[in-house]
């Protein structure tokens, strides 16, 4: 996620008078060969850029701006989830509300799945992720505008050789199935306010502490990894929230050759539409890792309650180990996801090996495969139906 560089790694000294212009740039491609479900020879791409604009008071304090977007192709979903299945609104247990007497198709609040309706298909995407101000105030960073929520800023991770392609919450979708994604979006990256601690302590003594807390009076975004749909196409309804707040925390602590990362988050919003079944969003997530020498390893949660009131919660989880040799680096990675309002789950396992070429660019490949188990509507009422899906990929990556 785009954000500002880490302030426990920012010099104290001041440079010269005026605004000092930074950009950072990230760009990843990935060509694939699919089988079954999968896109077959598709060529995906992700540009990420930003601009930091800082300079200093008189009294030695940071201040500044953030401007930064995305430009993504991937196999034709906009944000996250889509359509998936063919479960009907008002029929059997399949997802839906009423709206003035007519059962409506909805689409999850947290994981954006829908079963029924045709899903928007966007190829081509493009969307404004920070555009915010900020200030240094001594024990931490204060921000306002557009970017990313507090749950986001120091979520941690298992390891993974690629930006692109992932098992859990990759940027592109290799298989066309996949569904596992940790990182909490709740408040998408509409307006907000955002406080960012320091780091406190010392990883390693007694180990390093910091925390983030922001506040979003609405959500209403639509942009590449999230959007706040509302009404959708053919009648289809989705929670809208307002008032969200949301917490991140991190642990880091290093003994002897390891080290190890704990983080945990949480956010809390209201719900704006007021329509029957649909409830304020309420997320919690956690991340784990561990690394000694070439080796290291992690994991990550997230339950939401999709923003339904009843039992219509999205759950994900990942696992992830990889081993270092020279400019080599190898990950073994699985995710595993479900739905409770949609009735869909799935998994998506992924092998891949990654080089660093000079100090800027990234290349090597891997294969993912996924299954998803989807509802679909029977003379008996609603079933399942498996699909299955696999990609032989190659990833290229450049940063500046």
């Amino acid at each position: 996620m785009a954000q500002s560089p880490d302030l426990s790694s920012r010099s104290s000294a001041q440079p010269a008078s005026g605004f000092q212009p930074e950009l950072r740039l990230d760009i990843g491609s990935a060509w694939l060969a699919g089988i079954d479900a999968a896109p077959s020879s598709d060529f995906l791409f992700d540009l990420d850029a930003e601009l930091q604009l800082e300079t200093y008071t008189d009294s030695g304090r940071r201040w500044g701006f953030v401007l930064g977007g995305r430009v993504e192709q991937d196999s034709g979903r906009r944000a996250w989830g889509g359509r998936v299945g063919d479960c009907p609104p008002g029929l059997a247990d399949c997802a839906s509300t009423l709206v003035a007497g007519t059962a409506r198709a909805v689409r999850a609040g947290s994981s954006g799945f829908q079963s029924a309706t045709a899903g928007a298909s966007d190829t081509t995407r493009v969307a404004l992720q920070s555009g915010y101000g900020y200030v240094d105030i001594g024990w931490g960073e204060l921000r306002a505008g557009y970017g990313s929520g507090a749950a986001v800023l120091d979520a941690e991770r298992g390891p993974t050789a690629f930006r692109l392609s992932r098992a859990d919450g990759g940027r592109v979708d290799l298989t066309g199935l996949s569904g596992a994604r940790t990182i909490n979006l709740s408040s998408g990256y509409s307006p907000k306010l955002v406080f960012h601690s320091i780091a406190l302590g010392q990883a390693s003594t007694i180990g390093s502490f910091r925390f983030a807390t922001s506040f979003t009076p609405r959500v209403r975004d639509c942009g590449v990894d999230h959007c706040a749909w509302g009404d959708g196409p053919a009648g289809l309804v989705s929670p809208v929230f307002d008032d969200v707040w949301e917490i991140g925390a991190r642990y880091d602590i290093r003994r002897g050759d390891n080290a190890f990362a704990i983080s945990l988050g949480a956010s809390e919003g209201s719900e704006a539409t007021g329509l029957a079944g649909f409830s304020g969003i309420s997320t919690r997530d956690a991340g784990f890792s561990w690394s000694r020498g070439a080796l290291s390893a992690g994991a990550r949660w997230l339950r939401s309650n999709n923003g339904i009131a009843a039992d219509g919660s999205y759950e994900a989880w990942s696992i992830s180990t990889a081993w270092e040799q020279g400019p080599w680096l190898t990950s073994l990675e699985l995710a595993r996801f479900s739905d409770d309002l949609v009735h869909v789950d799935g998994q998506t396992v992924q092998l891949s090996s990654s080089r660093l070429v000079g100090e800027r660019w990234v290349v090597g490949g891997g294969v993912q495969a996924s299954t998803r188990d989807d509802p679909v509507l029977t003379p008996a009422g609603r079933d399942e139906i498996r699909l299955e899906g696999a990609a032989i990929f190659a990833e290229l990556g450049w940063q500046f």
